[in-house]
């Protein structure tokens, strides 16, 4: 990133990543996010804030050195059309980068049903959890030269993040097993008795 000097920032919301763009980049940063009210509240320092939609950047082709997604393919229903915006708006030899989760390859042990909560609930609310394995080929008939990684950094199981369940259209009957995981994660207090993890997908894909 450190040669990159026009970056894009697809999906910011908050930005809470902007801050590390600007840190690395020599160059200008554009936030874009179709919810410009929370772009103008977010703490983006003198970066760009622009409205727009993933699927139809309003940039040039060409405008960027490196175009960033991380936890924002996941809501687009179809991540091939943005993939190939981002390739448009690319400059030769710019850079793709995604960072996406799958849930699809979700683990859990012992097994207690929370991989199909996710499913469920992000398939409701019109997310695609399995968008992680779907980026390397969408990237590539983009006409980027890819290369994939799976990030690899366990944790112990946080009630917290269970409760991200919250924020998704569950049922009364989802719901309650939710509140039931939480508490079992609860209960053993940040130690390995429960695991869960989601892999990510880390997608660098380059413009020939």
């Amino acid at each position: 990133i450190g040669r990159r000097e026009r970056i894009l920032e697809v999906g910011a919301g908050h930005c809470v990543v902007t801050p590390e763009l600007q840190r690395r980049a020599r160059g200008s940063v554009t936030c874009l996010d179709r919810d410009i009210a929370t772009l103008l509240c977010s703490s983006a320092g003198d970066a760009s804030r622009v409205a727009g939609d993933a699927c139809q950047l309003p940039f040039r082709p060409a405008s960027f050195d490196l175009v960033f997604f991380q936890n924002t393919l996941l809501w687009v229903p179809q991540c091939e059309p943005a993939i190939a915006q981002a390739a448009q708006v690319l400059a030769l030899g710019g850079v793709l980068v995604a960072i996406e989760p799958d849930y699809g390859g979700m683990m859990e042990q012992p097994q207690m049903g929370l991989q199909e909560l996710w499913l469920e609930g992000l398939t409701a609310a019109g997310a695609d959890p399995l968008v992680g394995r779907k980026l390397p080929a969408a990237c590539e008939a983009a006409g980027l030269k890819t290369w994939v990684e799976l990030t690899h950094i366990p944790a112990q199981a946080e009630p917290e993040a269970v409760r991200l369940l919250d924020d998704l259209p569950l049922t009364e009957t989802q719901r309650e097993r939710a509140d039931a995981i939480t508490a079992q994660v609860s209960d053993t207090h940040g130690k390995w008795a429960v695991f869960i993890h989601v892999p990510y997908f880390l997608v660098v894909a380059t413009k020939p």
